[in-house]
């Protein structure tokens, strides 16, 4: 709102330059600084969604042997996660200053029947 407000003061300003080739006015340097300004920002907003798309020339993310599958928290500083290690699904307790091993996932079941069996197995 302030810029809108600034423009039309500069455009209701008159020109006291004798020759308008020799002395640009104020308002022209305005606009061609605003627009440069506006191509610089598009050019950054380019790069940036180039980037999330993987076009990019920022480094990409490494597939490696721990990838984490899912995250939950439980309050506080406390999650449970979902982490696959060499074909192998794994639940984890997370805390502020622990990790602990909870019980193996068998893979390829839905996580609520995996859960079903682990729970009649300690029964």
């Amino acid at each position: 709102m302030r810029v809108m407000v600034f423009i039309l003061l500069l455009m209701a300003q008159p020109v006291f330059a004798a020759d308008p080739v020799a002395a640009p006015s104020l308002l022209s340097s305005s606009l061609k600084m605003a627009a440069g300004l506006a191509v610089v920002i598009g050019l950054l907003l380019l790069l940036y969604a180039a980037s999330r798309k993987g076009f990019g020339v920022l480094p990409q993310k490494k597939n490696g042997l721990i990838q984490v599958l899912e995250t939950r928290p439980l309050g506080g500083r406390k999650f449970l996660c979902v982490v696959k290690v060499r074909d192998e699904e794994m639940l984890l307790g997370l805390s502020n200053d622990r990790i602990e091993f909870l019980t193996k996932v068998p893979a390829g079941d839905k996580f609520a029947v995996a859960l079903q069996q682990v729970e009649e197995e300690q029964s």
